[in-house]
């Protein structure tokens, strides 16, 4: 087989070529998109990165990260940096672990990888990151609202960063917590850090804020409408003050659960859904019927959570 038909010998004959390039690879159940958009973010602060090999780049870059599914069929490869984002089964798990054994340094994401999975990690070289202790690095939150979260970058030999991180729910915190870790480790000077994590904003459709009509604020959280994903929304929209709140989803999903009185309405389009005797369930057979009643449920500051896709509903992006 050819060079230019066999992507493994091809990648590791790049590599050989270039022993210069640092390789970070990340791998996790969930979180790998944010995690290489924070890690981008932050380290092109100070170096050339590439998400992915450019066979055709006139230069090598200084960084190159790789998504795990893109790697997985390289055995040889052996990363300067592993990032396990998240694990949720043991086959899967055990398979990110071999990885990261090879690896010249593991972070792992504490908040969701659990501690019974970590068996399979014999790799001596592992930092932690999470919301807090015991975690290496974390983020020591001072103040949350529509436009972001303000606080602390805390580092375990001490030092810190005071920052405005524009991104809403803990969950999406963690990416950027891992990625000043990483750039930490490269050396980055701590105002490179904060002005790469100042720099980022949310990926379309996740947790994106923006003014809806009548000045209302509407969260399109519409790109994962996993229960997980419903779950982290609802958790952070809860923590706003707020007239009303409202959830739009596709589908009446027992598993997860509503908070009466931190909820208003929830508007549900499914023309399946059986009429609901529950008042704060609100059942629509058409997109134009949710479309309609919503415009009549808009007010100041309310918030409208959208776990839907709705193209035609225009918001303006909060900056």
């Amino acid at each position: 087989m050819g060079l230019f038909t066999n992507p493994t010998r091809r990648l590791e004959k790049y590599f050989a070529r270039h022993p210069e390039v640092k390789i970070i690879v990340v791998a996790g159940s969930f979180g790998r998109t944010s995690a290489i958009q924070a890690l981008t973010h932050i380290l092109s602060q100070e170096f050339t990165v590439s998400v992915g090999v450019d066979f055709s780049a006139s230069e090598p870059p200084d960084i190159i990260i790789l998504d795990y599914h893109s790697s997985a069929n390289f055995p040889n490869l052996s990363p300067d940096f592993t990032i396990i984002t998240s694990a949720t089964q043991p086959d899967i798990a055990q398979s990110y672990f071999n990885l990261a054994n090879r690896s010249r340094h593991v972070l792992i994401n504490r908040e969701d990888v659990p501690d019974e999975l970590s068996q399979y990690l014999q790799n001596p070289n592992v930092i932690t990151y999470g919301d807090e202790l015991p975690a290496n690095f974390y983020f020591e939150n001072i103040d949350t609202d529509i436009l972001g979260q303000s606080g602390n970058l805390i580092f375990p030999d001490g030092k810190s960063i005071s920052t405005h991180i524009h991104l809403l729910g803990e969950h999406n915190l963690r990416p950027v917590i891992m990625a000043s870790a990483v750039a930490h480790l490269f050396a980055l000077d701590l105002n490179q850090i904060k002005a790469g994590a100042e720099s980022i904003r949310p990926l379309p459709g996740r947790l994106s804020p923006g003014r809806g009509p009548k000045n209302s604020i509407i969260i399109d959280d519409s790109a994962d409408t996993s229960t997980l994903s419903v779950e982290l929304g609802l958790r952070t929209i809860y923590g706003f003050q707020a007239p009303s709140r409202i959830l739009v989803t596709s589908l009446l999903n027992p598993n997860i659960a509503i908070n009466r009185d931190l909820i208003s309405e929830v508007l549900i389009l499914d023309p399946k859904a059986p009429p609901q005797a529950d008042s704060i369930f609100k059942i629509f057979k058409t997109e134009l019927d949710l479309l309609e009643y919503l415009g009549t449920r808009f007010e100041e500051n309310g918030i409208v959570l959208l776990e839907l896709h709705l193209p035609t509903l225009s918001t303006t992006e909060i900056l």
